[in-house]
């Protein structure tokens, strides 16, 4: 009997000491969002996605008081006009109307493309020094913050990512 306690003791033991192994694994987290917002690279893309928006913005905005021009100019001569001319400016003015939907839907789409070119270009450009800042702090994963539900502080490595970004890229287009 005595024997069948020392197994168990030592089986036990052993399944103690299972659960008490410890990670080698260095595991870091990045933020990329606030290193786009916050390099200077992502932040001369944000402008510049800004600037090409607001000149849409205002292109449509123009092309759009165009047609309620027109669509008042329609009002006002409804009860003048002849049959056939009120028929004509209204079909007009539904062509004008879809021309100017398909041009936003267009720019739209053409804002989309260039956006995700632009951050895909930047994601691209920004891995090697990932991954170079991994080879040199002998790091195994980096993990994206937003996946991470908590964290220690000092495994963030976004700031320093952000300085080694000002440091060795710049927007060359």
């Amino acid at each position: 009997m005595n024997f069948f306690k020392k197994i168990f003791f030592f089986l036990i033991l052993f399944f103690f000491n299972i659960t008490l192994s410890l990670s080698a694994e260095k595991i870091v987290f990045i933020d990329i969002d606030y290193v786009l917002n916050n390099s200077n690279i992502g932040k001369s893309i944000y402008k510049e996605l800004d600037k090409i928006n607001k000149d849409n913005l205002n292109l449509l905005n123009s092309k759009e008081k165009i047609i309620k021009d027109k669509k008042d100019s329609i009002e006002k001569t409804k009860n003048v006009s002849s049959k056939e001319k009120l028929q004509n400016d209204i079909a007009e003015f539904n062509n004008q109307v879809n021309l100017f939907k398909k041009e936003k839907n267009e720019l739209l789409n053409q804002f989309k493309i260039f956006k995700k070119k632009k951050l895909d270009k930047f994601l691209k450009d920004i891995n090697p020094l990932i991954q170079e800042y991994m080879k040199e702090n002998s790091i195994d994963i980096v993990l994206e913050k937003n996946q991470i539900f908590v964290g220690n502080k000092n495994k963030d490595i976004t700031l320093d990512i952000i300085e080694l970004i000002n440091k060795r890229l710049t927007n060359d287009g």
